[in-house]
């Protein structure tokens, strides 16, 4: 996604290099578009040694899989949003979060930067229903996740660390 307007004033952007970095500067009131990621919220959710994996259902990148949450809204928090996230595509209430860590990645091959804060559940109530922009879930053990078929590069790098560390026994 570029911007070519200006969004203070509507001139036309110029790209620039600053910083290491190219930009876009408008020429009539100096404004700078910066790209800041957009903040988004997920979740690995486990239980038994398996990580429910959601398959997108609309672009971008329909049809692959994926961790179950999305976009933070204004004045949100971030455990809210995910909460939300997780009733409106898999019917579920979470009831405890922990953050693993955080993705970076594209919305889409030319869309939005994004900046994805990665939760760990291990407690919820409901029947997990796919629903909204989710068409089926699934578990995977993690030995088998499907990491081919992610989509996000952040997500599965994200993914493969937490799956590939020593977990403690009887968990």
């Amino acid at each position: 996604m570029t911007v070519r307007f200006c969004l203070a004033c509507g001139s036309r952007l110029r790209r620039i290099r600053e910083g290491g970095r190219v930009r876009r500067r408008c020429r009539r009131c100096g404004w700078t578009f910066y790209g800041n990621p957009l903040p988004a919220a997920v979740a690995v959710i486990e239980r038994g040694g398996r990580v429910l994996m959601a398959r997108r259902a609309r672009p971008p990148y329909a049809r692959t899989w994926d961790l179950p949450g999305g976009f933070i809204e204004a004045g949100e928090h971030p455990e809210a949003s995910l909460r939300r996230e997780l009733m409106e595509e898999l019917g579920i209430r979470a009831r405890g979060a922990r953050l693993l860590g955080f993705a970076t990645d594209r919305y889409g091959p030319r869309g939005v930067a994004v900046l994805a804060a990665v939760y760990r559940v291990t407690s919820w109530t409901g029947a997990v229903r796919p629903a909204d922009d989710v068409s089926e879930a699934r578990w995977f053990s993690r030995r088998a996740l499907p990491y081919r078929e992610i989509a996000f590069t952040g997500l599965r790098r994200l993914l493969r660390a937490w799956a590939g560390a020593r977990r403690p026994t009887g968990r």
